[in-house]
């Protein structure tokens, strides 16, 4: 009767199988994209071409993106291209998924304000996937963060 108790309760506290599911399937799409993005070699024009989309930003994301990402496009094109590889290897592997989700969704809900138009509703859709893969620890139904929550510190798992 004991284990079937807590059987129960630690399945209760364990993410679905379909949650499961989208983190590979999102981890994956991000992998191919990063991938494709350092392999080809990363270009300023990957934030350059945010210019005209920045400057009809809402006030915060206007000023983020006028006085801190624009005057350092080879960097912030990095963090892009890097920032979709890690997080989609994450995700994949269910390592870090709250960590790596939180910055998928920060990465993606601020594409959504300077990125094409014909993107937004498939952007939006990867920032609500990361940051509900987040909030799930859908790593820890099948994953590396079964592993890595007892050997890293708690911040890096939390």
């Amino acid at each position: 009767m004991a284990n079937g108790g807590s059987a129960g309760a630690a399945s209760a506290g364990s993410p679905s199988w379909g949650l499961v599911l989208i983190r590979i399937a999102v981890g994956a799409i991000l992998l191919m994209a990063g991938w494709m993005k350092v392999s080809g070699g990363v270009s300023d024009e990957l934030v350059l071409g945010t210019r005209e989309a920045f400057s009809h930003a809402p006030g915060i994301l206007r000023a983020w993106g006028e006085n801190v990402v624009l005057p350092h496009p080879s960097l912030f094109a990095h963090l892009i291209a890097w920032g979709e590889l890690l997080g989609g290897l994450a995700f994949f592997l269910g390592a870090l998924t709250r960590p790596a989700g939180v910055a998928i969704a920060f990465q993606f809900a601020n594409f959504y304000f300077v990125g094409p138009e014909n993107a937004k509703n498939f952007v939006l859709l990867l920032a609500v996937c990361g940051i509900g893969c987040a909030m799930s620890r859908a790593g820890r139904k099948c994953g590396l963060d079964v592993f890595l929550d007892g050997v890293l510190p708690r911040w890096m798992t939390w």
